[in-house]
């Protein structure tokens, strides 16, 4: 079955059914009675920038601007993409992959042969989804997208050096599009040129008006791996990433793991506190806190964080409670509470 907004409450709502909330979709119905609807098919509402006009094969943007046009062809913005992470999808894209041999038979169409070849990229089949951009390109030579989904593909069959020359140009002839530099930092990181790889991610995050959590965790990860690292700096960008998009728990994390490293333990409680009054529960904190407060030798402190996390566990509803992650966490506490009173 094909994921379907059909009945979905929302947007996010369809894509938590589909397992793919920070993924790449694409959307069909499961209503539709034939291999063109396919073809046809988009999502409703996904796109409020863009508006759509049906043509006699597909759902074509209207002109807008260039960049969100080819996003309807990307993977990489969660706007829509071709590709169809659910449970079930290889046998669902490959419904797909003959409705587009079957139309591209009829009238060969770059933008048909971008959809089948990223497809092939979702199922690493590298060669074919190289023949397929390749033909795109061909068709038509001015469409500068192309470029992009050739460097992508190229990156994750690990040919990051030949991916280097595809994303050159799509960033030389595209440089106000934020993703060509998140995807040029990555093609560097590859190569081993961290420093440069999270200069091109500054570069992108300057262009983008909704930059993700992933793309100031990537930088800060290039910064970190860079040949002389300087820790203040790295926890800046992280922190910049805070400032921006708020304490999402893989930018905090990753702070804390920096503050531990250089053993600021002050510092790292600092941020649970930040954390703790943003998020809507608590208990998981608190035994992180815990944790730190141990390392930091103050294990009064952390016996009453620990305890305060198995309160505050105690005070779920028991459809939360019940529920594997918090009783793994109820274990971690209770189990750093027997060490504590061992010792």
């Amino acid at each position: 079955m094909f994921c379907s907004v059909d009945g979905a409450r929302s947007l996010r709502h369809f894509k938590t059914r589909c397992g793919a909330t920070n993924q790449p979709f694409i959307a069909f119905s499961t209503t539709v009675p034939n291999k063109r609807s396919l073809l046809r098919s988009g999502v409703s509402g996904a796109t409020p920038a863009i508006s759509f006009r049906l043509s006699p094969r597909r759902i074509v943007p209207a002109p807008t601007c260039f960049f969100l046009q080819s996003l309807i062809l990307l993977g990489v913005t969660g706007l829509l993409a071709v590709t169809t992470p659910c449970a079930h999808a290889h046998g669902d894209d490959q419904l797909l992959i003959d409705a587009l041999t079957e139309e591209l038979a009829k009238a060969p169409e770059a933008d048909l042969f971008i959809r089948r070849g990223e497809l092939f990229r979702h199922h690493q089949e590298w060669a074919k989804a190289a023949a397929d951009f390749a033909a795109a390109a061909r068709l038509e030579p001015k469409l500068a997208v192309v470029d992009f989904f050739r460097a992508r593909l190229l990156l994750e069959s690990g040919d990051a050096a030949q991916a280097r020359t595809f994303i050159d140009r799509y960033v030389a002839g595209t440089p106000e599009e934020a993703e060509g530099w998140f995807l040029r930092g990555d093609v560097l990181g590859a190569l081993g040129q961290h420093d440069d790889g999270a200069v091109d991610y500054a570069k992108g995050l300057e262009r983008t008006p909704r930059p993700r959590p992933e793309h100031y965790l990537r930088r800060a990860k290039f910064l970190a791996a860079a040949p002389k690292p300087d820790p203040a700096r790295v926890l800046a960008a992280i922190d910049e990433g805070i400032e921006r998009v708020g304490p999402v728990i893989s930018l905090v994390e990753y702070a804390l793991t920096l503050e531990l490293d250089r053993r600021n333990f002050a510092g790292a409680l600092q941020r649970i506190e930040v954390a703790m009054k943003h998020a809507p529960r608590r208990e998981a904190w608190l035994v992180r806190k815990g944790d730190v407060l141990v390392k930091g030798g103050r294990v009064d402190e952390a016996i009453a964080s620990y305890r305060a996390a198995l309160s505050a566990i105690d005070e779920l509803p028991p459809r939360y409670r019940e529920t594997v992650p918090v009783e793994k966490l109820e274990r971690d506490a209770r189990n750093a509470l027997s060490r504590l009173s061992s010792k």
